[in-house]
């Protein structure tokens, strides 16, 4: 699968993460990649760009990760968009309510690449 053409949003509060996603997308093909440094500023970035996939982090100060996967869940324009939760929890209860929310997938933190790389290709390939 090819991720040149594709726009991805970053969502994370934390700098350092933000920068390890992007690096990992650069590194596996893709261009264009948003940041948004919480779920509140993820919705801006939402609707003022045209995104093709959210990687978001579950916790974040003012909107969280799985508030944010609500509001796309709730949109007309966005539901349909795939959803990549990040979170450095395994709780099974946690993963039961992303699932619940809609999430397209989740992963746990740290993660490599290739490991990333493979989450993508799978929801891409579910999307087309």
């Amino acid at each position: 699968m090819s991720f040149e053409n594709l726009k991805f949003l970053v969502v994370d509060d934390v700098e350092s993460m933000r920068s390890v996603i992007k690096a990992s997308l650069n590194s596996i093909g893709a261009e264009d990649v948003v940041l948004a440094i919480n779920g509140f500023d993820a919705i801006k970035k939402l609707e003022k760009h045209s995104i093709d996939m959210v990687i978001s982090d579950w916790d974040m100060p003012k909107v969280s990760g799985l508030q944010f996967l609500q509001y796309v869940r709730d949109s007309e324009k966005h539901k349909q968009m795939p959803f990549l939760l990040l979170t450095a929890s395994k709780d099974k209860e946690r993963v039961i309510k992303a699932i619940d929310a809609g999430v397209s997938d989740y992963l746990t933190k740290p993660f490599t690449p290739a490991i990333l790389a493979t989450k993508l290709n799978k929801l891409l390939k579910v999307k087309s």
